[in-house]
């Protein structure tokens, strides 16, 4: 039997590390514990403790609730040091996960991640921890591989993005999902409260303006389980909205949508619904982002992949209702060229660049080679 200790800290990493645990059970004998939500308990991990308990994002945020992830640190050493695994899989998360790994690597641990937290995002300067405490690093992107190859990492591989094998793709397709006969807009405001609280009224409000001059008939609001359902109905209540359990219900058959960055942009790429991104952090949190982030000049990773500016972009500031408003008319015409243009491009440069399907299956054996 081989034991794991897993620790993903955010709903994406949660369903990343279920993926992996199930493709691993199929290869070998596992018993798993770790750090994560119900999509790791589901996969048959016995949990240490819940990610749900210990959401949070940004920096002003963390340094409220670093009493809290300071107490979370040890129970997860202790609980590692118990359990004595095979290795320790960390999942994304850096802020927790990369001072778990310069712990494990002075113990003797084998320590993988899978999932690279955003480095390049900060001109690379915490890349060192990775190379030195890492045995081995599974990127999602291409280029995430190459990046920590030029700074000396041999073990690091492109293993693919595992959304190609939840989401029929849009290249596989050959086009589109067809529209609602109703116009619909799609809303994707993020997986965490905090996320939802600033996003959702703008989304809405964007949404009203839209309705108002006879564009749009009805929005879809997609629910994330991390986030207490009362919160989506409490903002989005009212005429022609609708709180849907996930975001393929939200965008099957929608006209465009507007996305929180993040993840979701990806999945609405390969669903093929142009759309609009939109991010709005505490201003403390903003600001100091806006000092330290040197790597890149988006945020979407949509755009990322691409390499352009395949979708419009709107933070903070700039994500107001009527700036939503003002880039979603032409994605809500049938017969648009901006549109055409932006599906296409989804298509060729978005799907394409998230490798071939099979990634979370690539991984396990990637694993269970150590």
């Amino acid at each position: 039997m081989t034991r794991l200790f897993i620790c993903a800290g955010e709903p994406s990493g949660d369903q990343r590390a279920a993926e992996l645990v199930k493709e691993l059970r199929g290869l070998i004998p596992l018993e798993c514990k770790g750090f994560g939500g119900a999509q790791m308990a589901g996969a048959g991990v016995e949990l240490v403790a819940d990610l749900e308990s210990y959401a949070v994002m940004g920096f002003s945020e963390v340094l409220t609730a670093l009493p809290r992830l300071m107490g979370l640190a040890g129970l997860l050493r202790r609980c590692i040091a118990q359990h004595d695994p095979a290795a320790l899989v960390l999942v994304d998360y850096p802020g927790m996960n990369l001072r778990l790994a310069r712990w494990a690597h002075r113990r003797g641990m084998t320590v993988v991640y899978y999932v690279s937290p955003q480095l390049w995002a900060w001109g690379g300067y915490r890349a060192g921890a990775v190379v030195r405490n890492v045995d081995l690093m599974m990127t999602l992107f291409r280029f995430e591989t190459d990046f920590y190859r030029e700074r000396g990492m041999k073990n690091a591989v492109w293993v693919g993005h595992p959304l190609l094998d939840s989401v029929r793709s849009a290249r596989d397709r050959g086009a589109a999902e067809p529209m609602d006969e109703t116009v619909t807009l799609a809303m994707l405001p993020g997986s965490r409260s905090s996320e939802v609280a600033r996003l959702l009224p703008r989304m809405l409000e964007a949404f009203h303006i839209l309705r108002e001059e006879g564009i749009v008939s009805r929005a879809r609001v997609a629910a994330c389980s991390s986030v207490e359902d009362a919160a989506y109905r409490r903002i989005a209540s009212g005429s022609g909205v609708e709180v849907v359990s996930c975001v393929g219900e939200a965008l099957s058959g929608a006209a465009a949508a507007l996305v929180c960055s993040g993840t979701a942009t990806l999945e609405t790429a390969l669903h093929g619904v142009p759309f609009v991104v939109a991010y709005r952090t505490s201003w403390l949190t903003y600001l100091i982002a806006r000092l330290l982030v040197r790597g890149v000049d988006r945020i979407a990773l949509a755009n990322l992949v691409a390499g352009g500016d395949v979708v419009p972009e709107l933070v903070q500031g700039r994500a107001t209702g009527p700036a939503m408003a003002r880039f979603l008319r032409p994605l809500l015409k049938h017969d648009s060229a901006v549109r055409s243009r932006m599906v296409e491009q989804l298509r060729s440069r978005v799907a394409t660049g998230l490798g071939p399907p099979g990634a979370a299956a690539r991984a396990a054996r990637q694993v269970a080679r150590l």
